[in-house]
């Protein structure tokens, strides 16, 4: 039980311990700035402040051109920047996105490679 400094209870009501046999699942969304340094029509690399281990899945929200672009992503890989950089390499796979993000994609690719 949380007590404040007097010892007097804080809580108006009991918190109950959960383990993880219980079979309650989570996820806490995180909401981070990132900056493409790269991109391909499987996956791009990112650079972030937030370190997100090998794994995780998000989804990134950006422009392609001037077109939406929003799929979901798979960090398959972290790697430091530098010494002179605070934010970490995040090498990611696109593992959903729907038919206008690879439409948007695969039209920025096109006019990037001209």
């Amino acid at each position: 039980m949380s007590t404040d400094v007097t010892g007097a209870e804080r809580r108006r009501v009991p918190r109950v311990a959960v383990s993880p046999d219980q079979g309650i699942e989570c996820t806490f969304e995180v909401r981070t700035r990132i900056r493409l340094l790269d991109i391909s029509l499987s996956g791009a690399l990112l650079a972030s402040e937030a370190r997100l281990p090998v794994g995780t899945r998000a989804h990134l929200h950006a422009g392609v051109g001037s077109a939406p672009f929003a799929p979901e992503v798979q960090v398959q890989r972290v790697a430091d920047r530098g010494s002179r950089e605070s934010s970490a390499g995040l090498g990611a796979v696109f593992v959903g996105m729907d038919e206008k993000s690879r439409r948007s994609l695969e039209a920025f690719l096109r006019k990037a490679s001209e």
